[in-house]
């Protein structure tokens, strides 16, 4: 198992099914970088219960000096990213982690900068094969992402059928 770096819409999306675990399943550990907690405090402090779940199972990795001067390069070379991308990117590549993130713009800034990652329907597609749910369990966990994040699961015929 592999340790990974999340962005906060992927944490959001597992957060507010209250799935968090099946990233836990997944992955040895759930790396968070510093602006992406603080965007988590901040949708704790307006009232999203489903933060608390998310806190417990991700671990704060701080930026060192050096990274932090790497995360002001990074953003004015990419100033159409947020800080929570723009940090675990950096955070990425000194420690080697596989990034998390269903940005469109980050998925390309990430493969711009050679880092690996996975999107949504990947982390999903990667529970069915490496069958920590049955086709049916994943169909139900695709059907409350759908409805209680608003995204829409393009490959979920895919995902369930292959």
């Amino acid at each position: 198992m592999i340790a990974v770096i999340s962005d906060t819409d992927i944490l959001s999306t597992f957060g507010k099914i209250a799935r968090i675990e099946l990233l836990l399943l997944l992955f040895q550990k759930v790396h968070v970088a510093p602006a992406v907690y603080r965007e988590l405090l901040q949708a704790e402090r307006m009232g999203f219960i489903w933060v608390a779940s998310i806190r417990e199972a991700v671990e704060l990795l701080p930026l060192t000096v050096c990274e932090s001067q790497q995360v002001e390069r990074l953003a004015r070379r990419y100033p159409q990213l947020g800080s929570g991308e723009i940090e675990s990117f950096v955070l990425a590549q000194t420690h080697q982690l596989l990034c998390l993130t269903n940005d469109r713009q980050a998925k390309v800034v990430a493969r711009a900068l050679g880092l690996p990652y996975l999107d949504l329907e990947e982390v999903l597609r990667a529970l069915k094969t490496r069958q920590l749910l049955t086709t049916e369990a994943l169909s139900k966990v695709i059907a409350e992402i759908e409805e209680r994040d608003h995204t829409r699961i393009t490959a979920k015929d895919q995902i369930l059928g292959g």
